[in-house]
C-alpha cells in the first residue's frame, strides 16, 4: 500500500513479454555503445582543440601569445575533458564486453 492508501497487487503490474526481448536488448546495447564512443570522440576533440589553440595579440611593438595555460579555467577544462574521455572509454569497453559475453559485468545485487 502506498502513501495514498491505494494499493496494487503484484499481479496487476504491466510486464513486457515478447520473444524479441534479446534482439531489443542487443539494439539498446549497440545504441549505448555508439553513443559512448561518440562522446569519447567529441571529448578528445574538444581537449585537443583547446590544448593546441593559441592567440597572438600585438600591443604596440610587443607580441604576446596567449595559450590555454594562461587561464586556469581552460587548464581545468582540458583536464576534466581528459578524465571524462577516459571514463567514456572504460564504459565503452564495458559495453563491448557486455555485447560479446551476452551479460553485464556486474550482477544486480552488486549494482
Amino acid at each position: 500500500m502506498n502513501y495514498l492508501g491505494v494499493g496494487f497487487s503484484p499481479g496487476t503490474v504491466l510486464a513486457y513479454h515478447s520473444t524479441n526481448l534479446k534482439l531489443f536488448d542487443k539494439r539498446i546495447k549497440i545504441a549505448e555503445l555508439v553513443l559512448r564512443f561518440m562522446i569519447l570522440g567529441l571529448r578528445v576533440v574538444a581537449a585537443v582543440l583547446i590544448r593546441t589553440d593559441s592567440q597572438v595579440k600585438v600591443f604596440f611593438s610587443f607580441e604576446k601569445e596567449g595559450k590555454f595555460t594562461d587561464v586556469k579555467a581552460l587548464v581545468f577544462l582540458v583536464v576534466a575533458n581528459g578524465l571524462a574521455a577516459g571514463y567514456s572509454l572504460i564504459q565503452g569497453l564495458r559495453c563491448v564486453v557486455s555485447l560479446v559475453r551476452g551479460s553485464v559485468l556486474f550482477n544486480k545485487p552488486l549494482v
